[in-house]
């Protein structure tokens, strides 16, 4: 009787998140398996992040790329706001560039707004008009994972408890939101 080899450990995913503040602050899950890069540019704008994609990414070999970024641009935060256009076109070209890594794609809609003296309703209105565009860039490999349909109440906007401010997430929020990127990405 041979004897058996011991069991082999399975290798370690690296997921990246890329994008805005909200993939940088992202709150990362602790799952074996599974090991998560924020490389996120606080204030970037999507055509900047667009631009710089395959450099900030490729050297961290991803296997799951998160996507997070628009909102700056549709705030009017970024220098020389972007339209909805342009916008969808920088999210598809980082969707494009991310699957040239063979890296499995995970492209969050564009978290909407929480309610708050800056929240905007025509920042709101551009969040889900470039939000509806984007289910044209699932194909295989890329997942859209609704972050409304986790956040959001009936009105639209996040919900309290999941936001830290207008912009941005609380921990609860992440944690909601990183139970649906689990189920994507298995873990």
């Amino acid at each position: 009787m041979q004897p058996s080899s011991p069991p082999q450990p399975s290798p370690v995913r690296r997921v990246v998140f890329f994008g805005d503040s909200r993939a940088d602050w992202w709150l990362t899950p602790k799952l074996a398996g599974l090991r998560f890069v924020n490389a996120g540019v606080p204030g970037g704008s999507a055509a900047y992040l667009a631009r710089h994609f395959t450099r900030m990414v490729e050297p961290l070999h991803p296997d799951v790329i998160v996507l997070q970024l628009g909102v700056n641009d549709l705030a009017g935060w970024s220098p020389g706001t972007a339209t909805q256009d342009a916008v969808f076109t920088a999210i598809a070209t980082v969707v494009t560039e991310a699957r040239q890594l063979a890296a499995q794609v995970v492209l969050t809609t564009i978290f909407p707004l929480a309610r708050g003296p800056w929240a905007s309703s025509q920042v709101q209105a551009a969040i889900l008009a470039v939000n509806a565009r984007l289910p044209a860039l699932v194909t295989d490999g890329v997942h859209l994972l609704d972050s409304a349909a986790v956040l959001c109440g009936p009105d639209g906007f996040v919900y309290s408890r999941y936001a830290d401010d207008e912009l941005h997430l609380s921990a609860a929020g992440y944690a909601m939101l990183n139970e649906a990127l689990v189920r994507l990405i298995g873990g």
